[in-house]
């Protein structure tokens, strides 16, 4: 069997459900911090089986169209985490984006991004102020981080490192493109950097949060852009995946359609018996 490259997408303290450095979680998906042990088990276990490390970090600031605390509804009040917004409710006042005060552009940017989504099928989730630049909440797991430092050690690579996220104008839960693309920020346009060091042959091993979004967000987009052969080489790690609370059947529908285009499914177990 060829090495294995491992694809960790944003295992960061702020997804984890468990505090860290004397903070609670921004974002936390339950099960989390259970999925990063058993990543951290595999890694030690299987470190000489996997060949390169493929880390993919969310990070914000704190002025992000999909942030909560940049909007406002309809009597001046915050709207709670989670709320959904259509271009429709921006039409009609039920809620405004602080960013729009910038600018007309920035006004009628927001509105033609809404409306946007929508021809996606999408609306904009606004969500806590989460993983932001340079704060605890967007390191990695720390358990996690020291595994990966034991594999660089142990086997003389350097992970490479994928960042996300800090266009305020555009949402990148995926970690090959933006769910919708800035004009003019390379950023947010499709990496092919990331294409490239996924081309092949290896077999890759998908890992991270949340199952429901970021995870299912970059491994629809693998199957979309990437070489013809990636749904073959996948394999889903689904004991080091969680969805988002009350995301679970988009999480369950993602398995299934996946699975149905011949992409694994396995559980962290199973793999290591691949192995004497």
């Amino acid at each position: 069997m060829n090495a294995i490259q491992l694809l960790i997408i944003d295992a960061q303290n702020d997804f984890c459900d468990r505090p860290f450095a004397g903070a609670l979680p921004a974002l936390p998906v339950p099960g989390a911090y259970q999925d990063c042990l058993r990543l951290v088990r595999l890694v030690d276990r299987l470190a000489e089986a996997i060949d390169s490390v493929i880390v993919s970090l969310d990070l914000h600031h704190s002025i992000d169209l999909a942030h909560h605390t940049m909007w406002r509804d309809a009597n001046g009040a915050l709207p709670p985490p989670f709320t959904q917004v259509t271009a429709a409710d921006v039409r009609h006042g039920r809620y405004r984006a602080l960013a729009a005060a910038i600018s007309a552009y920035a006004e009628q940017y927001i509105l033609e991004y809404l409306q946007n989504l929508e021809q996606l099928g999408l609306a904009l989730t606004l969500w806590p102020p989460h993983c932001l630049v340079g704060s605890p909440g967007a390191n990695l797991n720390a358990e996690l981080a020291g595994a990966l430092q034991r594999w660089e050690s142990k086997r003389f690579k350097a992970i490479d490192v994928i960042e996300k996220g800090r266009n305020m104008w555009t949402e990148s839960f995926s970690a090959l493109k933006a769910v919708i693309p800035y004009p003019g920020d390379a950023d947010t346009d499709l990496n092919r950097h990331l294409l490239d060091l996924l081309a092949g042959p290896q077999p890759v091993w998908v890992a991270g949060q949340a199952s429901s979004h970021c995870v299912r967000q970059t491994v629809l987009d693998l199957l979309q852009y990437g070489p013809a052969d990636i749904a073959g080489r996948l394999t889903l790690l689904t004991d080091c995946m969680s969805p988002v609370p009350g995301c679970e059947a988009l999480a369950e529908q993602f398995f299934d359609d996946v699975r149905q285009r011949g992409v694994r499914l396995a559980a962290t177990s199973e793999l290591g018996r691949c192995w004497p």
